[in-house]
Protein backbone atom coordinates (compact mmCIF):
# COMPACT_ATOMS: atom_id res chain seq x y z
CA UNK A 1 0.00 0.00 0.00
CA UNK A 2 1.36 3.61 -1.25
CA UNK A 3 2.25 6.22 1.63
CA UNK A 4 -0.05 8.92 1.94
CA UNK A 5 1.53 12.37 0.33
CA UNK A 6 0.91 14.99 1.93
CA UNK A 7 -0.36 18.43 0.19
CA UNK A 8 2.96 20.11 0.87
CA UNK A 9 4.69 17.67 -0.74
CA UNK A 10 2.72 17.25 -3.57
CA UNK A 11 3.54 21.06 -4.09
CA UNK A 12 7.23 20.83 -3.68
CA UNK A 13 7.30 17.96 -5.97
CA UNK A 14 5.30 19.90 -8.88
CA UNK A 15 7.22 22.99 -8.91
CA UNK A 16 10.77 20.36 -8.97
CA UNK A 17 9.56 20.60 -12.89
CA UNK A 18 9.66 24.26 -13.15
CA UNK A 19 13.50 25.85 -14.52
CA UNK A 20 15.25 27.78 -11.76
CA UNK A 21 14.53 31.45 -13.81
CA UNK A 22 10.95 29.83 -14.38
CA UNK A 23 10.62 29.53 -10.26
CA UNK A 24 12.05 32.99 -10.18
CA UNK A 25 9.84 34.32 -12.41
CA UNK A 26 7.30 32.98 -11.37
CA UNK A 27 7.70 34.10 -8.18
CA UNK A 28 8.18 37.77 -9.03
CA UNK A 29 4.96 37.50 -11.34
CA UNK A 30 2.98 36.18 -8.33
CA UNK A 31 4.33 39.47 -6.11
CA UNK A 32 4.24 42.55 -9.02
CA UNK A 33 1.59 40.97 -11.24
CA UNK A 34 4.00 42.05 -14.43
CA UNK A 35 4.96 39.98 -16.35
CA UNK A 36 7.77 41.96 -18.21
CA UNK A 37 9.38 43.14 -14.86
CA UNK A 38 8.79 39.56 -13.03
CA UNK A 39 10.83 38.35 -16.48
CA UNK A 40 13.74 41.15 -15.81
CA UNK A 41 14.35 40.64 -12.11
CA UNK A 42 14.06 36.39 -12.75
CA UNK A 43 17.58 37.05 -15.16
CA UNK A 44 16.30 36.46 -18.53
CA UNK A 45 18.23 38.70 -20.81
CA UNK A 46 16.44 41.11 -23.41
CA UNK A 47 17.27 43.66 -25.67
CA UNK A 48 14.33 45.36 -25.32
CA UNK A 49 11.09 45.21 -23.45
CA UNK A 50 9.25 43.29 -26.13
CA UNK A 51 11.66 40.83 -26.26
CA UNK A 52 11.13 40.10 -22.27
CA UNK A 53 7.31 40.45 -22.89
CA UNK A 54 7.33 37.74 -25.05
CA UNK A 55 9.32 35.48 -22.59
CA UNK A 56 6.92 36.59 -19.90
CA UNK A 57 4.06 35.20 -22.25
CA UNK A 58 5.76 31.98 -23.08
CA UNK A 59 6.78 31.54 -19.23
CA UNK A 60 2.91 32.38 -18.43
CA UNK A 61 1.31 29.86 -20.99
CA UNK A 62 3.09 27.16 -19.48
CA UNK A 63 0.72 24.53 -17.56
CA UNK A 64 3.05 24.05 -14.32
CA UNK A 65 3.10 28.22 -14.09
CA UNK A 66 -0.54 28.65 -14.78
CA UNK A 67 -0.99 25.89 -12.26
CA UNK A 68 0.83 27.41 -9.81
CA UNK A 69 -0.74 30.74 -10.20
CA UNK A 70 -3.82 29.19 -10.10
CA UNK A 71 -3.36 28.28 -6.80
CA UNK A 72 -1.70 31.09 -5.34
CA UNK A 73 -4.89 32.90 -6.42
CA UNK A 74 -7.56 30.14 -4.75
CA UNK A 75 -5.04 30.21 -1.90
CA UNK A 76 -5.73 34.37 -1.73
CA UNK A 77 -9.17 34.14 -2.29
CA UNK A 78 -9.91 31.81 0.93
CA UNK A 79 -7.65 34.15 3.27
CA UNK A 80 -9.45 37.48 2.08
CA UNK A 81 -12.51 37.95 4.16
CA UNK A 82 -14.76 40.62 5.82
CA UNK A 83 -13.33 39.87 9.02
CA UNK A 84 -9.95 40.15 7.92
CA UNK A 85 -10.57 43.48 5.84
CA UNK A 86 -12.35 44.86 9.17
CA UNK A 87 -8.98 43.80 11.31
CA UNK A 88 -7.09 44.88 9.14
CA UNK A 89 -8.72 48.53 8.53
CA UNK A 90 -8.83 49.08 12.63
CA UNK A 91 -5.29 48.09 13.09
CA UNK A 92 -4.23 50.81 10.21
CA UNK A 93 -6.53 53.19 11.97
CA UNK A 94 -5.25 53.04 15.22
CA UNK A 95 -1.31 52.51 13.69
CA UNK A 96 -2.01 55.63 11.53
CA UNK A 97 -3.54 57.53 14.58
CA UNK A 98 -0.49 56.55 17.25
CA UNK A 99 1.96 58.13 14.10
CA UNK A 100 -0.04 61.48 13.77
CA UNK A 101 -1.77 60.61 10.87
CA UNK A 102 -5.15 61.33 11.33
CA UNK A 103 -6.16 61.19 7.82
CA UNK A 104 -5.48 58.06 7.11
CA UNK A 105 -6.95 57.28 10.80
CA UNK A 106 -10.02 58.68 9.69
CA UNK A 107 -10.21 57.55 6.37
CA UNK A 108 -9.67 53.58 7.86
CA UNK A 109 -12.91 54.39 10.52
CA UNK A 110 -15.10 55.43 7.70
CA UNK A 111 -14.48 52.28 5.54
CA UNK A 112 -15.10 50.15 8.53
CA UNK A 113 -18.10 51.74 9.27
CA UNK A 114 -19.49 51.40 5.58
CA UNK A 115 -18.02 47.81 6.07
CA UNK A 116 -20.89 47.44 8.93
CA UNK A 117 -23.69 49.46 7.26
CA UNK A 118 -23.35 52.39 9.41
CA UNK A 119 -23.49 54.91 6.59
CA UNK A 120 -25.02 53.81 2.91
CA UNK A 121 -24.55 56.00 0.30
CA UNK A 122 -27.71 57.20 -1.04
CA UNK A 123 -28.75 57.42 -4.74
CA UNK A 124 -32.60 58.18 -6.17
CA UNK A 125 -33.42 56.24 -9.19
CA UNK A 126 -36.17 56.99 -11.23
CA UNK A 127 -37.69 55.32 -13.75
CA UNK A 128 -40.97 56.32 -16.23
CA UNK A 129 -40.84 59.79 -17.88
CA UNK A 130 -39.64 63.25 -15.90
CA UNK A 131 -40.93 66.49 -16.71
CA UNK A 132 -40.60 69.73 -15.87
CA UNK A 133 -42.73 69.95 -13.00
CA UNK A 134 -41.62 66.85 -11.62
CA UNK A 135 -37.76 67.86 -11.54
CA UNK A 136 -39.08 71.05 -9.94
CA UNK A 137 -40.70 69.40 -7.27
CA UNK A 138 -37.41 67.18 -6.56
CA UNK A 139 -35.69 70.52 -6.27
CA UNK A 140 -37.86 72.02 -4.23
CA UNK A 141 -37.78 69.22 -1.95
CA UNK A 142 -34.33 69.53 -1.64
CA UNK A 143 -34.01 72.70 -0.93
CA UNK A 144 -36.63 72.24 2.27
CA UNK A 145 -33.97 69.45 3.73
CA UNK A 146 -31.23 71.51 2.99
CA UNK A 147 -33.34 74.01 5.18
CA UNK A 148 -34.15 72.11 8.05
CA UNK A 149 -32.00 72.85 11.00
CA UNK A 150 -29.21 70.00 11.86
CA UNK A 151 -29.57 68.01 15.57
CA UNK A 152 -26.08 67.83 16.68
CA UNK A 153 -26.96 67.07 20.19
CA UNK A 154 -26.31 63.68 21.82
CA UNK A 155 -29.63 62.20 22.82
CA UNK A 156 -27.94 60.25 25.68
CA UNK A 157 -27.93 62.49 28.76
CA UNK A 158 -26.47 61.33 32.12
CA UNK A 159 -29.56 61.83 34.26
Amino acid sequence: MAKPISLETRQRQSRVHLTRKQLKFFEEYAHLGNGTEAARRAGYSASSDDVLAHQATENLRKPLVKAELARIDAEMAVRITPQRVQQRLHDISHNAEAAGQFGPACRAEELLGKSIGMWIDQSLRVSGVLNDSHVTALIELARKRQAEPVDLTDEETDG
